[in-house]
Order: structure tokens, then C-alpha cells, then sequence
């Protein structure tokens, strides 16, 4: 992104808001905005349209999640990243299936703290990686994947590059590069390095 990242910091404690700030800003961050509760954070997003509305999972009302539809309909184009304390299944792929784009531990370090706010912030994805790989091991064991992505992720738990793996099912890149991307989505994993590690640790059987 060019410029100056927006940011709103949905938080109940000004202690935690305050710190955020200090450590955002001299990473290029502008706050434009903090909010104690929902309707703070609703009125706030609706006038200032931030590239990233930073959410505690928990707010003085409780559950922040329930509130997510709304905040980005406020603010289209807006990017959630949810922070939290809660590692959760539920409650991470609740935050991810309401519309936020990243979840983030708050005891994470402050460089992953800047990594996911710039990735949310530029239309990405980010889950912090050991929940990302958490959640797609407990799916992993719960779908059966097609033949197709079976043999992709065989290959990548072999260390092969996508042209290695299009060569060796004689089908073209773009195809492995699709497989890949179809793979990360149905797992609830964010990077290509995710992905390979979780064709390691879960290298299929019967391919």
C-alpha cells in the first residue's frame, strides 16, 4: 500500500489501546480512531473508512464478533483484524466466518502484530500461524480431500516445486498453483509455507 496505514483500535482497556498505538505508529501506522464498544467502533468506521479496524475479541458488551457484518458494511473495503486471548477453535473460525480477515494472538510480538495489520490491511489474509495450522489439522482429519489435491500435497511433503509437481502429474502450472490455492482455503491456511508444512506433518497415505 501506498502511504500511511489507517487504523481504528476497537479495545475495552486504554492501557492495551495506548500501548497498541505506541507501537504501531512509528511503523508507518496513523490510529484515526479507538472505540471501548461496538457502537463506538460502529460510529467510528462509518466516518473515518480505515484500511484496518483492529477488534478485541471481547468488548464491554461482550462478544465482539456478532458485530462484524455491520462494522464492514460501514466501511467498505475495510479490513478486521481480530486480536484476542482465546485460542479457541470456535471462536477463531466464528471471527473468520462472520468477515474478519486475520486473528492474532495478543501475546504475539509486535513485529506480527505489524505483518498482520499490513497484510489485513492490503486486502490479504492472516492467522496467526500456529492457530492456522491448529485449525487445519482438526479439518484435515474431517475432510476427505479430492484425489487431485491429494497427490499435490504429496508431493509438496516431498519438497517438490509447483513445476516439479506439474511435471510430475503432467498437468501445467497454473493448475498445481490453482490446487494449492483451493488446498489453502479448504484448510485455513495463509501461506504457501503453511501449506508445505502441513503436507509434512499430514502426507497422505494412499497416493
Amino acid at each position: 500500500m501506498g502511504g500511511p496505514v489507517r487504523v481504528v483500535l476497537a479495545e475495552d482497556h486504554p492501557t492495551v489501546r495506548a500501548g497498541t498505538r505506541a507501537f504501531l505508529e512509528p511503523e508507518g501506522f496513523v490510529v484515526v480512531g479507538e472505540a471501548a464498544c461496538e457502537r463506538e467502533a460502529l460510529e467510528i468506521v462509518s466516518r473515518q473508512r480505515p484500511d484496518v479496524l483492529m477488534l478485541d475479541v471481547r468488548l464491554e458488551s461482550g462478544l465482539a464478533l456478532k458485530a462484524i457484518p455491520q462494522l464492514l458494511a460501514a466501511a467498505p473495503g475495510m479490513g478486521i483484524l481480530v486480536q484476542s486471548c482465546y485460542e479457541d477453535r470456535a471462536i477463531i473460525c466464528g471471527a473468520l466466518a462472520a468477515g474478519a480477515a486475520g486473528y492474532l494472538l495478543k501475546n504475539s510480538p509486535v513485529s506480527e502484530l505489524v505483518v498482520a495489520a499490513r497484510t489485513v490491511a492490503s486486502g490479504g489474509r492472516y492467522v496467526q500461524p500456529s492457530l492456522g495450522a491448529g485449525l487445519a489439522r482438526d479439518q484435515g482429519r474431517e475432510t476427505d480431500l479430492p484425489l487431485r489435491e491429494r497427490q499435490v500435497l504429496g508431493l509438496l511433503a516431498e519438497g517438490h516445486t509447483n513445476r516439479e509437481v506439474a511435471a510430475r502429474l503432467t498437468v501445467s502450472v497454473r493448475t498445481v498453483e490453482s490446487v494449492r490455492a483451493a488446498l489453502r482455503a479448504r484448510l485455513g491456511l495463509v501461506t504457501r509455507a503453511d501449506l508445505v508444512a502441513y503436507a509434512r506433518q499430514n502426507r497422505p497415505s494412499d497416493v
